[in-house]
């Protein structure tokens, strides 16, 4: 009885959750149900608004579209206007110089016109003469005339009375003046008077001319400026850069022709010189061209650059450095970055040397010409200290040490060097970073890559022909020159920050030795660029000893050798060579200062039983040659 009681409860129990669970179903189906209503009633709303949203947008794009274009042509029609005005008062000022240049020096003697007799007046004396015949008459004087003279250059002005009309301003309109007749009783004009007047007006008509040519000139200057411009072209194109840019749009703004955004970069621009306004304008739209890579405009934006560099130089220093520096350097890593991944130090290419595929370049983008207006600007700035500290911070010391890798082009890295004799000054060199810790670790990398250039031998784009032998030696010798820059300042002779930074250097110093005595084996081959090894291995060596006596105690020299494969030996036999050598036939162009210094160094560096045995060797093989 209990169980069956306790399992009726139980199917009770059951039967009211089943109830509340189809209640709950029916609820959450109901629910369902309004919330697709909602959601479909906001999807039809949403819809609409962005319905609305797009209308609205196109209808203001229209309007602004219609006003920017009524804006171009009343700014267009004011410039017109403006260089018009500035043409004419160029010839009203060389009219007026004509004019004055033309007015006789001396003024002859006027007769007097004849007049009309006048009209009988009665005399108020009365008393049977006329009254003109009785003017006393000083016996000093006998007549009335007037001696009329040339002003003098220079003379003080008279001063006019307050109550005397100012002259009316050249631009001026005059009015047309009506002649009125003298009344009966007036008297007739003063004739010193009407002189001074006139003097008057011809010492500021003068000065209005003198003037005038002043502002002439620079109103043509401004206007030649303006004309090389807007007529500039870009071989080889045929047509001005305008109209190229005319037939161009961006692929973020299809509708709108770069020569129309030029136009209005140019127009919105107000840095007082329309040379600065036309080229900030085509910077800002050469950085956009980059980021969207967008490489058609690339060639004209960079020959209207060094168009404008080229009108004026001090432009730079006008504030585009911090402009100009950046979109150049971005320029650079178009297809400095791909040559760089192909290159052995890049990770991707695990150390082997491959060429970079002509498939993976832009001919557009000329890395050559944008490294060549950096080395321009930099060279234009090195007598302002400030302007070249503001270039040398524009520049990123990732980009510098990239376009030092052998996968760039020749040219490219040779301009790199030049380049970068430009940063050397007497406490920093390289870019210019916020911290000293991440300064003097750039300074490292820039010399390690400068020391490897000693070396490795660039490797040309895929396709392209090798490097001939005096090309390489020629780079090898902007790379040397530069070390010899940082380590021997020739601005600040006495400062030894580059020197020790070679010195604290684990292998610069130890490249270079291995450089010299590669350099020794092709002297030893005689080749057609012999000349250019012999200036090599006397430099090296200069390098070499000027950083070891100016730094003894910091360059442990065994253990930098240590640190390269072959480096004592090689050390040994290039030294031992140099300090013997007679300077005869393959060995010609050995200096005998670099005997001196391969002596001196091999003093310090072998004890005197190697020396002898050394010098025995070379003697026994001397004998027998």
């Amino acid at each position: 009885m209990f169980v069956s009681r306790q399992l009726a409860q139980e199917n009770a129990r059951y039967k009211e959750l089943v109830d509340e669970l189809t209640a709950a179903k029916t609820t959450a189906a109901t629910k369902n149900g309004e919330i697709a209503i909602i959601r479909s009633n906001q999807a039809k709303l949403s819809d609409n608004y962005e319905r609305q949203l797009v209308a609205l947008r196109k209808q203001l794009a229209e309007e602004i579209g219609r006003h920017r274009g009524e804006v171009e042509a009343a700014r267009v029609e004011g410039k017109m206007l403006a260089t018009e005005n500035a043409f004419l008062k160029q010839d009203l000022a060389e009219e007026s110089m004509r004019i004055h240049a033309r007015k006789p020096k001396g003024r002859p003697e006027e007769t007097p016109a004849p007049e009309t007799p006048k009209k009988t007046r009665v005399l108020p004396f009365r008393d049977g003469f006329d009254d003109e015949e009785i003017l006393a008459v000083s016996p000093t004087k006998p007549t009335p005339f007037k001696h009329y003279t040339t002003t003098a250059r220079g003379k003080r002005r008279r001063q006019l009375s307050p109550d005397r009309q100012a002259g009316l301003p050249l631009d001026a309109p005059v009015a047309p003046q009506t002649a009125e007749p003298l009344a009966p009783d007036d008297p007739d004009p003063d004739p010193s008077d009407e002189e001074e007047m006139e003097m008057e007006m011809e010492m500021e008509m003068g000065d209005a001319v003198a003037d005038g040519p002043a502002r002439a000139v620079d109103d043509d200057a401004h206007a030649r400026v303006v004309k090389r411009l807007l007529n500039h072209r870009t071989y080889p194109n045929e047509q001005s850069d305008l109209e190229v840019l005319g037939r161009l749009a961006f692929p973020s703004a299809p509708q709108r022709t770069l020569s129309t955004r030029l136009l209005e970069e140019t127009a919105t621009r107000n840095r007082g010189s329309y040379l600065m306004d036309y080229a900030e304008a085509v910077i800002a739209l050469w950085a956009q061209a980059l980021a969207e890579k967008y490489f058609a405009p690339v060639p004209i934006f960079l020959a209207v650059t060094r168009e404008v560099l080229a009108l004026d130089a001090r432009t730079p220093g006008s504030g585009l450095i911090e402009l100009l520096v950046p979109v150049l350097q971005d320029s650079g890593d178009v297809n400095g970055v791909p040559r760089f991944r192909h290159s052995p130090q890049s990770r991707q290419s695990s150390g082997q040397i491959r060429r970079t595929p002509a498939s993976q370049l832009e001919p557009r983008v000329d890395a050559t010409a944008a490294l060549a207006l950096l080395h321009q600007i930099a060279c234009s700035r090195l007598h302002v200290a400030a302007d070249l500290e503001r270039f040398w911070r524009c520049m990123r010391y990732d980009f510098v040490l990239m376009m030092l890798n052998c996968a760039q082009p020749l040219h490219d890295l040779i301009l790199t060097l030049s380049l970068l004799a430009t940063s050397v000054r007497a406490d920093a060199f390289g870019s210019l970073l916020d911290t000293e810790a991440d300064q003097r670790a750039n300074e490292n990398y820039v010399i390690d890559r400068v020391a490897n250039l000693l070396s490795e031998t660039p490797q040309p784009d895929e396709g392209a022909a090798p490097y001939p032998a005096a090309a390489v030696c020629q780079l090898r010798l902007e790379a040397l020159s530069l070390l010899q820059a940082i380590a021997f300042n020739a601005t600040a002779p006495s400062s030894r920050h580059g020197s020790g930074a070679i010195a604290a250097h684990p292998t610069v110093l130890a490249r270079a030795i291995r450089a010299m005595h590669d350099e020794l084996d092709a002297l030893y081959r005689f080749p057609p660029e012999r000349a250019l090894h012999a200036i090599l291995v006397n430099g090296l060596m200069r390098l070499v000893y000027g950083v070891l006596r100016r730094h003894p105690d910091q360059v442990d020299l065994p253990s930098k050798l240590g640190r390269l494969a072959g480096g004592k030996q090689k050390f040994l036999v290039a030294l031992t060579r140099l300090a013997f050598s007679e300077g005869l036939v393959l060995e010609e162009g050995i200096d005998d200062e670099t005997v001196e210094m391969a002596h001196a160094i091999l003093d310090d560096a072998v004890n005197p039983q190697e020396a002898e045995a050394l010098q025995e060797a070379f003697s026994s093989s001397r004998r027998e040659e």
